[in-house]
């Protein structure tokens, strides 16, 4: 499932009002069920178990299995910066710790109305953090001036929102300053891979990454994953993650894919390499070959501090969204 259930779950409420209103007709009739039956067998459809996932693709299970086995040692900062990372509430408050920065990388609404952000970003601004920083998500529509969406032919709403303690970053960078004295720059973008007729989208075969982000980034903040990594199973996109290795930030956080939750150090190195390129070309036998030949070689060099952190904070999770994940906190 390429972006998240809301997307599945407006379908559905659009294709439930598609049948009411068109119940005149027999076919209208047929094709609302049979839409909705699709749509159930996504929402609720079981997680595959580890048998099956070996089974449906041996290589690429053994790749991941193999990397996953790395050796990765965590950044250790002299003067720490201490970053709360969340993403993907999706209207829901929860209990965010303290720390020195606080960054939301998109989705902070369901359906996008001024209304949902507005609470959103009331709620994010009586947080405690001295530095909040948000990028817009796919279902965030009154932020995207060029969605075709109705809610955001109001342009009257969109420049109404209040973005007072917070600071918004829309392809866009910013510098701040730490009370330790540490400077951090900070880019974040809202765009990801398209997938239905969202917010902030780009076909998922052009590159609008290539040279658009500045140097010298030390987190970067963007709505979707790179491909390979917390993108559960391969959703994320293959252009971010080439910019990704030339950029190279301390931090990287995002959401958008909901199962991908989680955090990873990354060393940006042949091993890492090798596997990106396992999971972009769906396995094979001398891709794995090579993972396995890189993880061998790299138990014979000496440990290396990670060079990076990846962090998907998705806080809303679970086939129903049920679930509330934990804030992650990052020392960078």
């Amino acid at each position: 499932m390429e972006c998240d259930l809301h997307d599945f779950q407006h379908a559905r409420r659009m294709s439930s009002a598609t049948s009411t209103t068109c119940c005149t007709t027999s076919s209208a009739h047929s094709i609302a069920s049979t839409t909705y039956a699709s749509l159930d067998s996504i929402l609720y459809r079981p997680q595959p178990t580890e048998f099956q996932t070996f089974i449906k693709n041996p290589t690429l299970y053994l790749s991941r299995k193999l990397y996953s086995w790395r050796r990765a040692i965590p950044i250790q900062p002299t003067s720490p910066v201490t970053v709360i990372c969340i993403s993907d509430t999706h209207n829901t408050q929860v209990d965010v710790p303290p720390g020195d920065v606080l960054i939301h990388a998109g989705d902070l609404t369901n359906s996008g109305t001024l209304e949902e952000l507005q609470a959103a970003l009331n709620w994010l601004r009586l947080l405690p953090h001295p530095y909040k920083v948000v990028v817009g998500g796919n279902h965030d529509l009154i932020l995207d001036a060029l969605s075709a969406k109705e809610v955001n032919k109001n342009v009257a709403a969109r420049n109404s929102i209040d973005w007072s303690g917070l600071i918004y970053l829309n392809n866009s960078s910013v510098t701040i300053k730490c009370d330790s004295g540490r400077e951090l720059k900070i880019y974040g973008s809202p765009m990801t891979p398209c997938h239905g007729n969202w917010a902030f989208q780009y076909p998922r075969i052009k590159d609008i990454w290539k040279g658009l982000l500045p140097n010298n980034i030390d987190v970067l903040v963007t709505h979707g994953p790179p491909k390979a990594h917390l993108d559960f199973g391969g959703l994320g996109c293959e252009f971010l993650l080439a910019e990704l290795w030339r950029i190279q930030p301390r931090l990287h956080v995002f959401g958008h894919i909901h199962a991908g939750y989680g955090q990873e150090w990354v060393q940006y190195n042949s091993l890492q390499r090798a596997y990106e390129a396992a999971a972009t070309a769906g396995g094979g036998c001398f891709k794995l070959g090579r993972i396995l030949y890189e993880l061998v070689t790299d138990f014979f060099r000496p440990a290396k501090e990670s060079r990076g952190l990846l962090v998907n904070a998705s806080i809303v999770g679970g086939f129903r969204d049920e679930m509330r994940r934990t804030p992650i906190r990052a020392s960078i």
